[in-house]
């Protein structure tokens, strides 16, 4: 059985059921919050009892993401790359086996993928508004009860599932160009490192590059 579909199944009675909470709450209905088809975002993220990670996110489609680090130190200039259940993971061009650094993010990564995969199939999202105009929804995934947060224009601003402990902070988000980029498309080397407890897909530049066309068309 596809773990992709699984977790579809998880998410989408949760948000059945998050429908059904907010419909009660005094809260404006009809809310649209942009999320575009495809977008990035600067994201902090805070997981565990103490790591932290800063990164440029990307969704280029359903299931496609890329995850560029600038902190910790560590994965400054990795660039994790998920499609579907494949996780690959390259430096500068040259693509190898996830690190063991960036399992911990990486799975934290997927779930915030797989909540917002799951609300870009709504027309729209019931929310409750704060009281600073800000909207949160909420609802239950594979990894436990989360809420989403949009700030008072509808951009994403925040996501949090307190029991892992899991909390990201967006901003700078902005829909992502329709012209098509250009990019190095030269060959790489495949290598797998002793600090890797985990085999994935490799990719190169070609296949990001290829995958940033395909989202512009």
């Amino acid at each position: 059985m596809n773990p992709k579909w699984m977790r579809n199944v998880l998410l989408i009675p949760a948000l059945a059921l998050t429908l059904t909470a907010c419909e009660d709450a005094p809260a404006p209905t009809g809310f649209c919050p942009t999320l575009d088809d495809s977008y990035a975002v600067h994201a902090v993220m805070d997981y565990g009892e103490d790591a932290q990670a800063t990164l440029d996110l990307t969704r280029y489609a359903a299931g496609e993401w890329e995850a560029v680090f600038a902190e910790p130190a560590s994965l400054s200039g990795v660039m994790l790359t998920f499609e579907g259940n494949a996780v690959s993971a390259s430096y500068k061009g040259l693509a190898f086996t996830v690190p063991k650094s960036a399992l911990p993010a990486k799975t934290m990564l997927l779930l915030v993928t797989d909540v917002l995969d799951a609300l870009d199939t709504l027309e729209e999202i019931p929310c409750t508004t704060n009281d600073d105009g800000s909207r949160m929804t909420s609802g239950e995934s594979e990894g436990g009860s989360y809420t989403v947060t949009f700030d008072a224009d509808g951009k994403l601003q925040g996501f949090a599932i307190p029991s892992q402990p899991l909390t990201v902070t967006f901003t700078e988000y902005h829909e992502m160009s329709t012209s098509g980029d250009t990019s190095d498309t030269g060959d790489t080397t495949t290598t797998s490192g002793n600090n890797s407890d985990t085999t994935t897909t490799m990719t190169t530049t070609a296949t990001t590059a290829t995958k940033k066309e395909d989202a512009s068309q």
